[in-house]
């Protein structure tokens, strides 16, 4: 603070003898004596403290797992063996080497973690196949499968490519640089080898891929079992294939009919033999148009189920045509009537008329008879 600001706070009522509101309070002293570790808590019952093995302790859990079948046990354990690599990766997998020395190429998953990880995955793969193999499991579910299955022959196909990019941590504190790096990749040892190649080998005979089956690898086999399942799980495929097969028949039935008659009849059927050239032209016509039909009866249930959902909404047009119909009817009864009475009104009217003009001619008379009267009565009166 400079000369001026002090001498312009100095008479500020700051600091003169008050309590400072900031100010932490004195600790008592026979609070700052150590009494001694705190008592340990009483423990539940039902916590077991018994000593127990890693293996036995996940075997326990395993054995009281809830949902263990379907893909969501495979999902949950693929994410498990997922958080176990990332954590392996980052605690062990990593060395400090030399500031000055080349590290080695970052790889978030060494090869060695990465077939361990296949390894686990085609023996769950397995266990899976046959599972559905044994329980006759959904199609869609074997498609599935067969996808994972190619997805990890790529996978251990490419575990021989370049490892990734480097990984370099920056030094924390004084500690002297350093950085990061994956230890070099080792190779499996042979029983390890050994035992994927016998349940490779054993996969490849599941899904009937090898040497044996003409020389076409796992992910060949797993291609051509996926596009058979598919088209058996195409519910459209496989109702034209059925409607194929029924026509198939009922013309094998007709040319069995056809072999049969003429085998009986054999001069008829020489002279069956000899088709009208029309006639054949005819036949042809059929064939042509039927072929065209047929790239139309995929659309006919669509269709069909288009015009059921149609079905109420045509009756209901059809009892409004025919309300509308008798309404029409209705108005033209009404209108007869109408007429009807515009004819009565107008006779009536000539009616009155005539009425009126007899009327004003009686009253002529009428008046003409009482003048008449008059007359003669002042006659006789003179008289």
């Amino acid at each position: 603070m400079s000369v001026h600001a002090a001498a312009k706070y100095a008479n500020l009522d700051i600091d003169t003898g008050q309590p400072d509101v900031y100010e932490t309070p004195d600790v008592p002293a026979e609070d700052l004596a150590d009494s001694g570790p705190a008592p340990d808590a009483p423990l539940s019952d039902d916590i077991s403290t018994e000593p127990l093995p890693a293996a036995a302790a996940a075997a326990r859990f395993r054995a009281v797992a809830g949902d263990t079948s379907g893909p969501s046990a495979l999902a949950r354990y693929q994410r498990s063996l997922f958080r176990a690599l990332q954590l392996e990766s980052l605690g062990g997998d990593l060395e400090a080497v030399a500031a000055g020395s080349t590290p080695a190429a970052h790889l978030s998953e060494t090869p060695e973690q990465r077939l361990r990880r296949l390894v686990y995955e085609v023996q769950e793969l397995k266990a899976q196949l046959a599972g559905a193999a044994s329980s006759a499991a959904v199609p869609r579910q074997s498609v599935a499968l067969m996808r994972l299955a190619s997805d990890l022959h790529d996978d251990l196909a490419q575990l021989a490519g370049p490892p990734p990019q480097a990984l370099t941590l920056l030094p924390l504190g004084e500690a002297p640089p350093a950085d990061l790096a994956p230890r070099p990749a080792r190779a499996p040892p042979p029983a390890e080898a050994a035992l994927l190649e016998r349940r490779i080998a054993a996969l490849e005979a599941t899904v009937g891929a090898g040497v044996e089956a003409g020389g076409r690898c796992l992910a060949d086999a797993v291609a051509r079992l996926r596009q058979q399942l598919d088209v058996l799980a195409d519910p459209q495929r496989v109702d034209g294939i059925h409607r194929r097969v029924r026509q198939a028949l009922v013309e094998m039935d007709r040319l069995e009919a056809a072999g049969t008659q003429a085998a009986r009849t054999p001069a008829d059927a020489a002279d069956g033999a000899r088709i009208d050239p029309a006639a054949a032209r005819r036949i042809d016509e059929l064939y042509d148009k039927l072929a065209a039909v047929d790239a139309l009866v995929e659309l006919a249930p669509a269709t069909a189920r288009r015009l059921q959902s149609l079905a109420r909404l045509h009756a209901d047009a059809a009892g409004a045509a025919a309300r509308i119909g008798r309404i029409e009817a209705e108005q033209a009864s009404v209108g007869g009537e109408l007429a009807a009475m515009r004819d009565v009104a107008a006779a009536l009217r000539t009616t009155m008329g005539d009425n009126a003009a007899a009327l004003r001619d009686n009253i002529g008379h009428l008046d003409a008879r009482i003048a008449g009267l008059g007359d003669r009565l002042a006659a006789l009166a003179r008289s």
